[in-house]
């Protein structure tokens, strides 16, 4: 029992065993093996059995999980009548029917705390279009952007996540139930029935592929997975934003914690948990595509093992969202210090080359004069804005005085107006449309 018992973990499925066998009570009603009033009864003790779970006044008696220990109540309060409802259903498809039921019951859970994070990140976008920062690869300043570009790349990741949820809560839009241990039942029992009661989609192809497979899990882990991965990423840089290397942003104390030995220390530990915490995520995937990939068809009890995955890996989505959009709504920003990490800096170059290839100048000789000038220009120790017009055109000779206002990273930000761009313009476009997405995102969630 110590080995096979399960409750502590399954617990959570109650009202979604419930769920299911009061739709079954209803199958076989429509199969004529249960009377209406019988149907009636079972209802009745049904709700009964929820109302004491969420009173928490239920307690286990040695049951093996959280499906036995429904129908030994059941049977308590309603004797044969209650050892009826069995009849036609099997552990392995009631199993998958409120898994299924979990899956997207969670999905729109997780999928409401994404458009919260999204809509918050979009505020706190919104005031700093003109905010310029370094945008960077490899770590190394690279080209003018804004606050608000930046924070705008961070909240369409996380609503292509959101959408990844709505493809696994559809996937787990289907009913086993009825599907019997493997093969379907012989007692006329109508799938379609059971599906519509508990507003699936949907019912089963094939009884021996419905109690077996858990795609849908896996669709569900890979979604958390990948937007722990965004998370992760966004918290990272909340780490170096937040450092007095970086100093662009400044972490409140209620969200940041002290050090035990060191009294000035505002340490961004809830960003580091939730970078920490990613990686789990993403060993609940490969635990649960690992204990999938050797299973002979149909239901084997390695299944059982299923929920363990799946219920941590959406309990770190959930609370990783969560922490996110607190912190992110607490963050308060440095501009002056953005604008200084982008002065002073040489990230005007590639817009200097492309100013020379907008004068007919091939690409490849544009960057290497332009390459030159940096080179130039850093062993004299001055800036582009300070050049010499002789020194612009001994490097190439449609190097023109005006291509220093280049030297501004506000210049080279409003330079940015391609679809997409960091542009201020562009990113008020962006700004909307991340609110579309978002609202139409929200609109997904079931009501």
């Amino acid at each position: 029992m110590r080995l096979s018992a399960s409750t502590d973990i399954d617990m959570c499925l109650l009202p979604h065993d419930v769920a299911a066998t009061r739709a079954h009570a209803q199958v076989l009603a429509g199969a004529e093996l249960l009377t209406d009033d019988e149907v009636e009864l079972i209802e009745g003790a049904l709700g009964a059995i929820e109302a004491r779970w969420r009173a928490g006044a239920l307690v286990v008696e040695g049951d093996e999980d959280v499906h036995s220990l429904v129908e030994r109540l059941l049977t308590q309060e309603l004797g044969d009548l209650g050892a009826r409802i069995h009849a036609g259903r099997s552990r392995n498809d009631l199993v998958a029917t409120d898994l299924r039921l979990w899956c997207r019951a969670e999905a729109d859970v997780v999928i409401g705390r994404i458009v919260g994070l999204v809509e918050v990140l979009g505020r706190v976008a919104a005031p700093h279009a003109h905010t310029v920062m370094p945008g960077y690869t490899h770590l190394q300043r690279a080209q003018p952007v804004s606050l608000a570009f930046h924070l705008l790349a961070h909240g369409f990741a996380l609503v292509r996540d959101g959408w990844r949820f709505v493809s696994a809560r559809d996937a787990a839009d289907v009913s086993p139930l009825g599907a019997g241990a493997l093969g379907g039942n012989t007692l006329g029992l109508d799938p379609s029935l059971g599906a519509s009661a508990l507003g699936f989609e949907t019912a089963f192809d094939n009884a021996m592929d419905a109690v077996s497979q858990r795609d849908f899990a896996c669709d569900f882990l890979y979604a958390g997975a990948l937007c722990g991965v965004h998370l992760s990423r966004l918290a990272e840089e909340i780490v170096l934003w937040t450092s007095a290397e970086f100093g662009f942003a400044r972490l409140p104390d209620e969200w940041s914690t002290g050090s035990s030995m060191m009294p000035q220390k505002r340490n961004p530990d809830l960003a580091e948990l939730i970078r920490g915490r990613t990686a789990g995520g993403i060993g609940d995937l490969a635990a649960l595509l690992t204990l999938l990939k050797g299973l002979p068809l149909a239901y084997n009890r390695d299944l059982q093992e299923d929920k363990v995955a799946l219920f941590s890996g959406a309990g770190r989505v959930r609370r990783g969202l969560e922490g996110m959009t607190a912190l992110v709504g607490a963050l308060s920003f440095d501009a002056d210090r953005l604008a200084g990490a982008a002065t002073g800096t040489t990230m005007w170059a590639t817009d200097v080359a492309e100013r020379l290839v907008a004068r007919g100048v091939p690409f490849r000789t544009a960057h290497e004069a332009v390459g030159g000038l940096v080179a130039d220009l850093e062993r004299r120790g001055i800036g582009l804005g300070d050049a010499p017009v002789d020194l612009l055109k001994s490097h190439h000779g449609l190097l023109e005085p005006h291509d220093r206002y280049l030297a501004d990273p506000q210049a080279g930000l409003r330079a940015r107006s391609s679809a997409g761009g960091a542009s201020p313009e562009r990113v008020g476009e962006q700004l909307r449309r991340l609110e579309e997405v978002g609202e139409a995102l929200g609109a997904s969630i079931a009501p």
